[in-house]
This record gives C-alpha cells, sequence and structure tokens, in this order.
C-alpha cells in the first residue's frame, strides 16, 4: 500500500468533517458512502496534552484512533525503566487497531508527544463495520503488516547498524510519511521530533544524537531552523 492508494486532503485534517476525514485515510479508502456515513456517527473526537497517554502497553484498546493533529508515540518499555519510541504517528495514520480483535492487548503504549487532536472509532462499532466490509479489513491487515516490518526495521538497525545510520533511517522514514517535499530543497519536516525523542528512536542518548545532527549538519544532509529541519533529497534517496 502507498500514498496513491489514499486520497489525502491539503486541508488539516481537524477542520474537516468525520465523514470526510474517513474517506481519505486508510484503512477506509474503498468502504462505501454510507458506511462511512455509519462509522462516522460513532466516532468522537478527543484531546491529549503533551506527554499525555492515550492506551496502554498489555490492555486491550477501546477503539480504533486517527492522529487529526500532532504526533503520537508508540512505546516499549524495556528492561530498567528506560523505552524506546518504535513509531511517530503524524496527522493521518491509525493506530489501536487491535480493538478489531476482542480483548487483544496492545503490545505498545501510545502517548501524544505534543498537543493532539484524534478521531476515536469506538471498538464495537469498528469491528461492525469490518463484518460489513472485508476490503477494509484487509486494508488493516496490510496497515498492521507495514508496523511490523518498521518493528523489525527498528529491531535489526538496534543490532546492527551504528547510531549515525539508524539516525538516518529514522530520518528519513519520518520526512517521507509526515513531511512535505520542497522542490531542489529537499523535505521538510516541522514540527520536527526533539532530540531526547529522536535518542529514544533510535536508541541512544540525546548528547550522541546532538553531535551526529551537528555532523550531519556540517555535510549538508540536514538544515535545522527551530522546530523544522530539511532532510537533503540525498539522504531521502538513500533509503527508498
Amino acid at each position: 500500500m502507498d500514498s496513491s492508494d489514499t486520497r489525502r486532503p491539503n486541508i488539516p485534517l481537524e477542520r474537516m468533517e468525520t465523514a470526510e476525514v474517513l474517506s481519505c485515510i486508510e484503512p477506509f479508502v474503498s468502504a462505501r458512502p454510507a458506511e462511512i456515513e455509519a462509522l462516522a456517527r460513532t466516532a468522537g473526537r478527543v484531546r491529549r496534552p503533551a506527554g499525555g497517554p492515550v492506551l496502554a502497553e498489555g490492555q486491550p484498546s477501546d477503539g480504533l484512533y486517527v492522529v487529526l493533529r500532532g504526533r503520537v508515540n508508540l512505546v516499549r518499555v524495556a528492561d530498567g525503566g528506560r523505552d524506546l519510541i518504535l513509531s511517530a504517528l503524524g496527522p493521518g495514520d491509525v493506530f489501536g487497531e487491535v480493538a478489531a480483535f476482542s480483548g487483544a492487548p496492545m503490545s505498545t503504549t501510545a502517548v501524544a508527544a505534543v498537543h493532539c487532536e484524534l478521531l476515536r472509532i469506538p471498538a464495537e462499532a469498528l469491528v461492525e463495520h469490518l463484518r460489513r466490509e472485508p476490503e477494509t479489513m484487509l486494508r488493516l491487515m496490510r496497515l498492521q503488516h507495514e508496523r511490523l516490518r518498521d518493528t523489525e526495521s527498528v529491531a535489526s538497525g538496534l543490532a546492527l547498524c551504528d547510531v549515525e545510520e539508524r539516525l538516518r533511517r529514522t530520518l528519513a522514514r519520518l520526512a517521507k510519511r509526515q513531511g512535505r517535499r520542497v522542490p531542489s530543497s529537499g523535505w521538510i519536516l516541522a514540527p520536527v521530533p526533539t532530540q531526547s525523542e529522536l535518542a529514544r528512536m533510535v536508541g541512544s542518548c540525546r548528547e550522541t544524537v546532538s553531535r551526529t545532527l551537528s555532523a550531519m549538519a556540517r555535510t549538508g544532509l540536514v538544515t535545522s531552523s527551530g522546530r523544522r529541519m530539511i532532510v537533503n533529497e540525498d539522504l531521502i534517496n538513500r533509503y527508498p
């Protein structure tokens, strides 16, 4: 499933009607209009402050969540209390898909990285929708497969790559999924995760990430300004 399968609008998702949001994001893009309207009537919008938990590892999900604004981190806590960010989700991304499988526990904790607005589809409504729209179930399974592939990529990176390589891969992935391409400049990622967040994504410490980013900036791979970062096209092309 690639970006051509979706019909992402140019206007922010939080400004759109719920049915419009659902019709342009995975896994609902193939659902019939009447089904989208029925699902939209069950959905509600929720907000979480920065650092606010949404779903907890080991607990069932109370619904499928869509990020409308902000960023949500999927976190796994390791031995010793340290945690690792396995995925950073932006507008249009979904999580809590285990709600489709009654009682299945979350494998990660979902935490708002910044102030977030989310759309929540109750678990019961999601299950009923999937029974009537099997194509949505197939697309949801593809999303789960992509999530698993990302997790495997993080795991292999921790085992096989140094910090700079892991950071390059992470920035390229974030830019392609949440950034905006500007011809002749690269990909703009805004707001860029903090250095502490990036450290938790690559299994390192903030000081090492800071030094690595400085080295990457000197070679022109990234350019930072406040909460905005431009990722060079050459770096993006290294990780198709």
